[in-house]
């Protein structure tokens, strides 16, 4: 009987999921050879990052990735490439074709997982297989779980959550190596589904000791088991390829739960907003709450009222008892809101967090996400004590049979969204047009940014180059996590470089740059010792022809630069930034506040009359510390094309400094701020960015 009953299982197991996943990704893209559907900045990352680690040498640790990201140290983990997937597939990257994706397995495999746990955990409560499939059932069709799929497909894996509810009601004695593999394995999917499972294991063993069921010293060392094989396996897999700091992030507190969550069904993909529900209205939540989508639907709601029913009723225990899962629900669901509490549009209450205790919750910048287990146990209380309660198998399943079609009825206003994978399909058309990009990579060994930066408007521009070209190394990338400093000193290291007239830097490499200003730095600097094609918006420049015929003439670049005559009064002005003469090194902080020196070396240049290199000039300049609160001195030097004017500090919070100078004949003037001493907010301890950013020009003016 209980093979016959597996058969049953495990047929219904795979037709249902094969036919969801064909629902999901329709004919065409359920193929393994077809990479069309990964057409946003998310979906696209994922199959650039198993690209490029497929075809690297096997490292160690076995995760890195290092030539999708160069010098930025990166592993398959930030690329949220599924990295269990990633490392078993790269075994056999002698016999896949170049453009093989596995994320089409994937979906079909969290769809049965999703399905088997569901199943189990019902079964093994209530010993009904009917009543079983129907309940497992609500789990697939989750407006969450469906609902991350089509943004987040490492964060497709419910499943692990659910089999970690799954291994805490089974009676076993391996029960603590169940939990610790659970744990590990969750670390080669997302890391988010282990900071789940950890609090989850951390809040069971509290019920244990309070229980008494447990000692102190025990569970303490059980906690500290999984910990110690859990760092190992994070090292192993390559987690600590960048800083423990690179792994914190902005956002908690504002990628949050809204306390409407529940009853929100404001869904939305990378490319639509809809609602998931028939019958209810879509609510409003703040700031960037969509993290923590959990729209339960009518049938959900339902439970959701027999779970709160439940606690007052101890005769009718479900998947926990009432103490272990108030025990269990309350701290997910007050970190899931984070320190926000919001419901819809009105904050109740925001709570200040100094840098500490920010610093300790920013590693779950996304918190809204931690609202999954307790979504979840909602439903698995609400079928069990459906079951529990009419004591007749028959009633009870003709109630969850009609409660689920209630519930499809709901959510077929969000599920048609999902329908033969037009949740991947943009609407937008980013494809690039010019010849100049068929087989381009063909001669190149590397695509780079000009001015190095992650998650860059390039990338969405040419991710689809990147899937299609054999380069071997790019740093256009779009990554989860990086590491700060190194990307922040590569910028600064390539602006020092270009400034020596460096040409090595562009053997075998394309730089893109869709920023003409800069483009017009380089001209400036290497002239016609490079060749720079402009196509579909984007600057392409390197040391030798592309694979297109142009002409060596590139004095447009120069054409439209700001042009001064130092015999008259000339003041810069900040209100239009397509006006200022902006070289490399530069950021915008406002229009009306200035300009930021980024790093060691800034350009300003200007078109001139050689008539005025004749005359004595004068510069004013009006600068101000970045970091108002920073007593030391900041120490600048000033040059005009490559002859210094001026050696100062600037001490004072705002100083204005004049500068006579005599510029040599040349059609051009090149403004060069050299800083020997910038800081940045990691440097001051105040945050975690490292950009270095001292000085804020306020005003330049030249006159005679």
């Amino acid at each position: 009987m209980k093979n016959f009953l597996s058969i049953k299982l495990q047929s219904f197991l795979i037709i249902t999921s094969s036919l969801i996943v064909i629902y999901l990704l329709g004919f065409d893209f359920i193929k393994l050879n077809n990479q069309n559907w990964f057409n946003s900045g998310d979906l696209s990352t994922y199959q650039l990052g198993w690209k490029y680690f497929k075809e690297d040498s096997w490292r160690f640790p076995i995760g890195l990735n290092p030539n999708y990201g160069i010098y930025l140290n990166g592993s398959i983990i930030f690329s949220d490439s599924v990295p269990f997937f990633a490392i078993f597939f790269k075994i056999f990257k002698s016999i896949l074709p170049m453009n093989f994706q596995y994320f089409s397995i994937w979906i079909f495999v969290c769809l049965y997982l999703q399905l088997f746990f569901s199943f189990k955990i019902i079964y093994n409560l209530t010993g009904n297989f009917l009543y079983s499939l129907i309940g497992s059932l609500f789990f697939i069709f989750a407006a969450a779980f469906i609902h991350r799929g089509a943004i987040h497909l490492s964060l497709f894996a419910h499943w692990i959550i659910l089999s970690g509810f799954y291994i805490e009601i089974i009676e076993s004695k391996f029960k603590n190596l169940f939990r610790t593999v659970n744990i590990l394995l969750s670390l080669t999917i997302h890391f988010y589904f282990t900071i789940i499972l950890f609090l989850f294991f951390v809040l069971s063993q509290t019920y244990r000791y309070l229980e008494k069921q447990i000692k102190f010293n025990k569970a303490l060392i059980e906690i500290f088991k999984i910990l110690f094989f859990a760092v190992l396996l994070m090292y192993f897999i390559g987690y600590f390829s960048i800083n423990l700091n690179d792994g914190l992030g902005w956002g908690y507190g504002v990628y949050n739960f809204n306390l409407n969550s529940f009853f929100n069904p404001s869904g939305f993909t990378h490319f639509d907003n809809f609602s998931w529900s028939l019958f209810l209205p879509n609510l409003s939540y703040q700031n960037y709450e969509m993290e923590g989508f959990s729209y339960l639907g009518i049938s959900g709601i339902i439970f959701l009222l027999l779970l709160i029913t439940n606690l007052f009723y101890k005769k009718y225990y479900t998947i926990f008892s009432n103490k272990k899962l108030l025990i269990i629900c309350i701290p997910f669901i007050l970190l899931a809101t984070s320190n926000n509490i919001n419901i819809g549009e009105t904050n109740i209450l925001s709570i200040p967090f100094n840098n500490i205790a920010y610093l300790i919750f920013s590693g779950i910048r996304a918190s809204g996400r931690l609202i999954w287990p307790v979504y979840y146990l909602i439903f698995f209380v609400g079928i069990i004590f459906i079951y529990k309660y009419f004591e007749d198998d028959k009633k009870a399943f003709l109630i969850i049979l009609t409660l689920f079609l209630i519930q499809i009825v709901d959510l077929s206003s969000g599920l048609k969204n999902y329908k033969f994978g037009v949740h991947y399909q943009t609407k937008e058309n980013n494809n690039l047009k010019d010849d100049i990009w068929n087989n381009i990579g063909d001669n190149f060994d590397q695509i780079r940014l000009l001015e190095p930066k992650n998650q860059s408007t390039i990338y969405q521009k040419i991710y689809k180059i990147l899937y299609k070209e054999n380069f071997l190394k790019t740093d256009i990338i779009y990554l989860a996590r990086v590491n700060r400093e190194i990307i922040s000193n590569k910028k600064y290291e390539l602006i020092k470089l270009y400034n020596k007239k460096n040409l090595e830097i562009f053997n075998n490499t394309i730089f893109l740059s869709d920023n003409l200003k800069a483009v017009q730095n380089l001209y400036f600097l290497y002239r016609d010792e490079l060749y720079y094609y402009f196509a579909d918006d984007l600057w392409l420049i390197s040391n030798k022809p592309i694979n297109v015929k142009q002409k060596k003439d590139y004095s447009y670049l120069l054409a439209d630069f700001k042009k001064i005559e130092l015999s008259k009064k000339n003041l810069l002005e900040f209100e239009d930034i397509n006006n200022l003469p902006l070289g490399l090194g530069w950021t915008i902080k406002n229009e009306t506040e200035g300009l930021i020196i980024d790093g060691f070396q800034s350009t300003l240049l200007f078109k001139i009359n050689e008539k005025d290199c004749s005359k004595l000039s004068k510069i004013k300049i009006k600068t101000e510390k970045f970091f108002k609160n920073n007593k030391d001195s900041i120490k600048v030097k000033l040059f005009i094309n490559e002859n210094i004017l001026e050696n100062f500090n600037i001490i004072n919070f705002e100083e204005e400094i004049d500068i006579n100078f005599k510029c040599q004949t040349n059609k051009y003037l090149a403004l060069n701020f050299f800083i020997d001493n910038p800081l940045s907010l990691y440097d001051l301890k105040l945050g975690l960015n490292q950009s270095k950013r001292s000085i804020i020009l306020k005003s330049l003016s030249f006159s005679d």
